[in-house]
């Protein structure tokens, strides 16, 4: 039995793309295979193949640890405005980071290469820092960065190590013991997106590579971190072009954010749920604005999981703003903490027309396109939205106190009843919570 044995059984959802089967092979007789959708999976070379089974026991999705609710849950702020710009979020991750190297360790961290894929590599610098800073919306291709992790934790090194919850989890199982030198960070993940359909795009925007890439940012924040844009800049002839989107309009991130170009485990996430076994969890602090008002200046706001003891050790809250939250609000606001995605219904279709199209962001667009009856339903429940709002306006009724913004989630309202308030704006979609959980808000004055 090998995981190439358990993939065929199971399907491609049961495989990560860790590389912790590849790593452990004591007959290096693994390779990592790029499938039609554009996914790595291991390949096991039966002829050198001397059924050890070790692949098998390093999987973690074969052997998938369980759930534990975490220890400690903060909202905080970088006090380094420069670098928490440069951040997803509020830039907590350089300051757990720069501690590490500062004792003489080592941190594994998430950067593009020279063709803007991304890679999982070491740095012991902290100038080397600024290229871990920022999302990547793409799988990192792990190298040799769990056996370089392995050679660091043995010599007496403290090593960091960042990534994906499964990529944390492939870690642990690859290991197979702790190390008291070992921090190991991930943060929440939406999923890893194909990394075909990523060559594609940056195929169609540089127009099959004649116009050079300076710089992406997934999350460029000119008009603030709730709305934040995908930008895309060009060096041509000693001048730059920069083609700025928010992500509800980016054809790669709608496709990424509607879910149907994940990879297939990322429907069945099993490292989930503090199972990845990481000391801390960071994320963006979604709701902050509803959560910790005071914390929410729109320059992003870092959500802290702790999970263990030597995660609540290493935050270093001397250069933070911070406040203790409480993990029921921060699920609230991010339910992939705990949830994986759904496939979209259109993926498989997607994907068997993808070798065939010459142009792939019309193909998103047909494909993300609701069907007629889904655009008759949208229509009728803003309709009925509609309505209910300016009828509750008229006729009042009930008890609420006197607020300037309301905000209405898109199963339920909340009445009008201050006469003395007049409406001075509504807003039916709006983005303040993202562009799947739009709210209509309603501005009063009076």
């Amino acid at each position: 039995m090998t995981v190439q044995n358990l993939i065929e059984n199971n399907g491609n959802q049961a495989c990560c793309g860790c590389t912790a089967c590849k790593t452990v092979c004591p007959k290096q007789c693994i390779t990592m295979a790029e499938d039609a959708e554009g996914f790595l999976y291991p390949k096991v070379d039966a002829s050198l193949c001397i059924d050890c089974q070790a692949c098998v026991r390093v999987c973690p999705f074969h052997n998938p640890a369980k759930e534990e609710k975490p220890q400690n849950v903060y909202a905080a702020l970088n006090k380094n405005e420069k670098i928490r710009r440069e951040s997803s979020s509020g830039g907590v991750f350089t300051i757990l980071a720069e501690k590490v190297i500062e004792d003489g360790g080592v941190v594994f961290g998430a950067r593009f290469t020279d063709d803007w894929q991304v890679e999982i590599v070491p740095t012991e610098t902290v100038e080397g820092l600024a290229a871990f800073r920022g999302s990547k919306y793409l799988q990192a291709q792990m190298g040799s960065s769990l056996a370089l992790a392995k050679k660091y934790l043995q010599e007496g090194r403290k090593v960091l190590f960042s990534g994906t919850p499964c990529q944390i989890a492939g870690l642990r199982h690859y290991l197979r013991k702790d190390y008291d030198n070992l921090f190991a960070v991930d943060f929440v993940c939406h999923g890893v997106p194909s990394p075909k359909v990523w060559k594609m795009y940056l195929d169609e925007v540089s127009e099959a590579g004649q116009r050079a890439i300076s710089d992406i940012k997934f999350r460029d924040k000119p008009q603030g971190w709730k709305r934040f844009n995908f930008t895309l800049r060009y060096n041509e002839s000693d001048k730059s072009y920069t083609i700025s989107s928010y992500n509800g309009d980016n054809h790669y991130m709608r496709a990424f954010l509607s879910d149907m170009i994940l990879r297939p485990s990322c429907y069945n996430c099993q490292a989930k749920c503090g199972r990845s076994k990481s000391d801390i969890t960071i994320a963006d602090y979604w709701g902050i604005d509803q959560v910790h008002p005071n914390m929410d200046d729109d320059m992003g706001t870092s959500l802290l999981i702790v999970h263990t003891e030597k995660g609540r050790q290493a935050l270093d809250f001397s250069q933070t703003t911070y406040t203790e939250s409480t993990y029921e609000d921060a699920f609230r606001f991010n339910p992939a903490i705990e949830k994986s995605a759904t496939a979209h219904p259109k993926r498989t279709d997607f994907f068997n027309k993808l070798d065939k199209t010459k142009d792939l962001t019309r193909l998103i667009d047909k494909e993300l396109r609701p069907s007629t009856k889904q655009r008759i339903k949208n229509f009728y429940h803003w309709c009925r939205h509609k309505a209910k709002i300016v009828l509750l306006h008229l006729l009042g009724g009930g008890n609420m106190k006197r607020r300037n913004i309301i905000s209405v989630g898109n199963v339920g309202v909340v009445p009008i009843t201050d006469r003395k308030m007049n409406v001075n704006a509504i807003s039916f979609r709006d983005k303040d919570n993202g562009w799947k959980k739009y709210l209509m808000k309603i501005t009063l004055i009076g």
